[in-house]
């Protein structure tokens, strides 16, 4: 909740910005290691960033569509960018578990999840985060 109300606050200033998804990656892959090597209220308070910023990425990108696509081609960019997004979270947890079990570590389960938070950084400046002329 923290993460929704604080970026309805200041919107205007993050859309069409490559930056909050790189910091909000970089939060993901440094709350990831935090549970991972971290002990006592510390994993806590890097699951409460993990969580914040999990949720920052969410926000974002459920605005993006709108501000990338033509007005008659948003409902497919949405529907492409459901498709994806929700198929990562069921693939992740998935692969989390299976390198669990295959190599025994408990801590190999969060590697897929700092991945994805090292594939966030990485591929958001790639977003073409400014609508073309006359759209």
């Amino acid at each position: 909740m923290p993460a929704s109300f604080i970026l309805l606050a200041v919107a205007g200033r993050l859309e069409r910005k490559a930056w909050p998804y790189v910091g909000c990656g970089l939060l993901c892959g440094l709350a990831t290691l935090g549970i991972v090597y971290c002990s006592g209220v510390w994993i806590v308070v890097a699951a409460a960033v993990q969580g914040f910023a999990g949720a920052a990425i969410l926000i974002l990108a459920l605005a993006l569509p709108p501000l990338l696509s033509p007005p008659d081609d948003v409902h497919r960019t949405t529907a492409a960018m459901f498709t994806i997004s929700y198929s990562c979270a069921v693939i992740v947890p998935v692969i989390s578990g299976v390198l669990w079990d295959l190599s025994g570590i408990a801590a190999f389960a969060f590697l897929p999840i700092g991945v994805a938070g090292i594939l966030l950084v990485i591929l958001a400046p790639a977003i073409n985060h400014i609508r073309p002329a006359g759209n």
